[in-house]
């Protein structure tokens, strides 16, 4: 198998994954958070005073209000939820890959 074909053999991983029911939801989670003002502004809030506490150390009480709130928001969970699980499909994948190089390398 040359380069070429093992580029094609990665495209076709990655279109498994696109057309993945998960990273279809992301997707759409994704795009509801985006189209959710009280979350957006939320999120706008939180990095505003995760900035602000490294000068502000007062302002650390509000950032930790703030972020329970925001993880609270049920639709917020699950976006976390699916991309904590895309993450860790990403991270496996990874894993094979380096550990089989490993193997031929060494």
């Amino acid at each position: 198998m040359n380069n070429k074909e093992i580029l094609h053999k990665i495209d076709e991983i990655i279109s498994l994954i696109e057309n993945s029911s998960e990273y279809q939801k992301y997707l759409s989670l994704k795009k509801d958070l985006d189209n959710d003002k009280e979350i957006t502004l939320l999120i706008s809030e939180i990095k505003i005073l995760q900035k602000d506490v490294v000068h502000h150390l007062d302002k650390q009480e509000i950032l930790n209000k703030k972020l329970k709130e925001l993880e609270s928001i049920p639709l917020y969970i699950e976006y976390q939820n699916t991309v904590a699980s895309l993450n860790n499909t990403y991270a496996i994948i990874e894993q094979r890959i380096n550990n089989y190089l490993n193997k031929k390398v060494n």
